[in-house]
């Protein structure tokens, strides 16, 4: 089963900038991501218990159109498509005691975290504007202990029988999967959303993105330093400690 820990207050940050860095790019009738935090707060005040966080497939995230925005100039494009985000998140909250990496000689601490446990996938669907049949899709997840992929992956298949080919992904939580989603459909108006200064959701988001792209990047150098083959069946092979992003 996927094993991956992160503070309840973070992934509730995470969201919140998300929510307002995307406002101007979802559809009227979108899920709410205000939906996944309440549930993450509910667990955090309760201390404990288990649940599936969900974007559900008969209401999901859904941006407005990208009237031709997934290009940049001087390629340009008459196509309106539209991109619906579900998935789902096998959680629960546990109190578990980690080490400071900072401080190797403190005693660990014990901590309040969200334990991503079973289920992990973030699926992506692009569709043509008015459209149901999709054009394209792509799932990204975190992998289990059997799996024949990276423990994070993306695949992108018709037949849900043959998940190859499976591709290595920078985006463990469903937040930084859509940010993905709409870093795609809207190159330079989401750039320029994310890129603003003198503002805290996406001084915010950049903090947490950054942190975590640097830790994953770490451990992946670390797998390909002491790599005795390939050094991609090392990163292939790998699985991160749960409190890789902590």
């Amino acid at each position: 089963m996927a094993n991956l820990f992160f503070r309840p207050d973070e992934l509730l940050s995470e969201i919140e900038a998300l929510r307002q860095l995307c406002a101007g790019f979802l559809a009227p009738d979108s899920f709410q991501l205000q939906e996944l935090a309440g549930d993450i707060r509910g667990l955090k005040e309760q201390k404990s218990g288990r649940l599936t966080l969900e974007i559900p497939e008969d209401r999901p995230l859904m941006t407005k159109p990208s009237e031709g925005q997934f290009e940049r100039a001087p390629r340009s494009s008459g196509r309106s498509v539209v991109a619906k985000v579900t998935g789902k998140w096998d959680v629960k909250i546990v109190k578990t005691k980690v080490p400071d990496q900072s401080r190797p000689n403190k005693k660990a601490r014990e901590l309040l975290l969200l334990d991503f446990v079973d289920r992990a996938s973030t699926v992506i669907h692009v569709v043509d504007e008015g459209g149901t049949d999709p054009i394209a899709c792509w799932k990204m997840e975190l992998g289990i202990s059997s799996s024949p992929g990276c423990f994070f992956h993306t695949f992108a298949s018709g037949d849900a029988n043959f998940p190859v080919p499976r591709h290595p992904n920078l985006f463990p939580t469903p937040m930084s999967a859509i940010g993905f989603v709409l870093g795609e459909l809207f190159q330079d108006e989401w750039e320029q959303e994310v890129s603003k200064a003198g503002f805290d959701p996406p001084q915010r988001w950049r903090s947490i993105q950054s942190r975590r792209l640097l830790a994953l990047f770490a451990w992946q150098m670390e797998l390909a330093k002491a790599a005795t083959a390939s050094p991609w069946y090392a990163i292939k092979a790998g699985k991160p400690l749960p409190s890789i992003f902590l």
